[in-house]
């Protein structure tokens, strides 16, 4: 737990099969959704070049919806397994499934404001991002409601904003940067969508479980520096 990147990268190579299990049920199925759905509205709102529209903001606001949510399995999962809790895959999908209804409509909340923030500019929607960003994986580590544990996250924004905007920004440029490259190679060969699309869910397949697991442990880290776990809960290992 005293060193977060490289815990989450070791937990992500030792459990890589139950992991990927997590990937081909929740994530490519979220990734699927996501991308009918953006290019479902191009093609309804197509966008001038150069220009920002309609298409832009709904693709926007999906996305964050879908980095939210799709986090909830691989937090739930982590949880278990740093508890020694039995049959631990199994309990983070039903536990998911129990309480999707409950994170989701937080995440469509919580991603407009995070889309409005970027339109005003996109500080903003960085700041409101990391303001929150906390909020569910202290929700799933106390098991109770993830609008509570908003003023939490607040606090441990307060303490750690530098890392927790540089952590965002740094997987984000790192998974954009690598996704064009990966990209750019495939249309040399072929300028199939499908393609384009299989290359950006190929990424976003390791770099979105590997930011969950690195900012789970990063956040067990700051909350057990910072007091605040609760006395009754059982606390993650070291």
């Amino acid at each position: 737990m005293d060193q977060p990147i490289r815990s989450a990268f070791s937990f992500f190579s030792k459990k890589y099969e139950r992991v990927l299990l997590i990937i081909l049920f929740v994530q490519i199925p979220l990734l699927a959704a996501y991308f009918y759905i953006s290019n479902y509205m191009y093609a309804a709102f197509p966008v001038p070049y150069g220009d920002f529209g309609t298409a832009d903001v709904v693709n926007g606001y999906f996305m964050l919806l879908l980095f939210f949510f799709g986090q909830i399995p691989f937090i739930y999962f982590w949880k278990f397994e740093e508890q020694g809790i039995e049959m631990p895959l199994r309990q983070a999908f039903l536990q998911s499934v129990i309480r999707s209804f409950h994170f989701f409509l937080f995440f469509v909340v919580m991603s407009l404001a995070v889309v409005i923030g970027f339109g005003l500019f996109f500080l903003p929607g960085l700041i409101v991002m990391a303001m929150v960003i906390s909020a569910p994986l202290i929700a799933i580590e106390e098991e109770q409601s993830v609008w509570r544990s908003l003023r939490e996250s607040l606090q441990i924004f307060k303490k750690h904003h530098w890392k927790i905007v540089s952590l965002i920004l740094v997987f984000g440029v790192i998974e954009l940067i690598i996704s064009l490259l990966i990209q750019n190679l495939v249309i040399t060969v072929t300028t199939s969508y499908l393609a384009i699309v299989l290359v950006h869910v190929f990424v976003n397949t390791i770099f979105f479980p590997l930011f969950y697991l690195t900012y789970a442990f990063f956040i067990a880290k700051w909350r057990k520096e910072m007091d605040l776990y609760s006395i009754e809960k059982t606390l993650i290992s070291e």
